[in-house]
This record gives C-alpha cells, structure tokens and sequence, in this order.
C-alpha cells in the first residue's frame, strides 16, 4: 500500500471568506454574552486591549 499524496484540485474557501467567517462567529458570540450579561462592553474591551498588549510585546522579542 503506497501513500498518496493529497492535492485539493480546488481551494475549500477562501482566505477571505474564511477571515469573513470567523468575523461573523466573533460577533455574535461577543452579542450573546453581552445580551446575556455575562461579560459588560467595558470588560469586553478591557480584556482586547489586553489581549492586543500581550501579541505586541511578543511580536517585538
């Protein structure tokens, strides 16, 4: 039994389609635990910027 190799002859989705998904997800998950009041807008964006402060300092080492 050989191996083959696998070679989609067409992408699944996009890159962009994929980014566009993703965005989708984000929001509506982000709109239910603020609907719900799980979390609050502040400690939403709190937690971003956070978030956005740890990738950086990252990226910069």
């Amino acid at each position: 039994m050989t191996a083959e190799k696998f070679e989609p002859k067409e992408e699944v989705a996009s890159q962009e389609q994929i980014v566009t998904s993703n965005m989708i997800q984000h929001e509506a998950l982000l709109r239910l635990l603020l609907k719900k009041g799980i979390i609050s807008r502040e400690e939403y964006l709190e937690e971003v910027k956070a978030v956005t402060r740890e990738l950086l300092d990252r990226q910069a080492k």
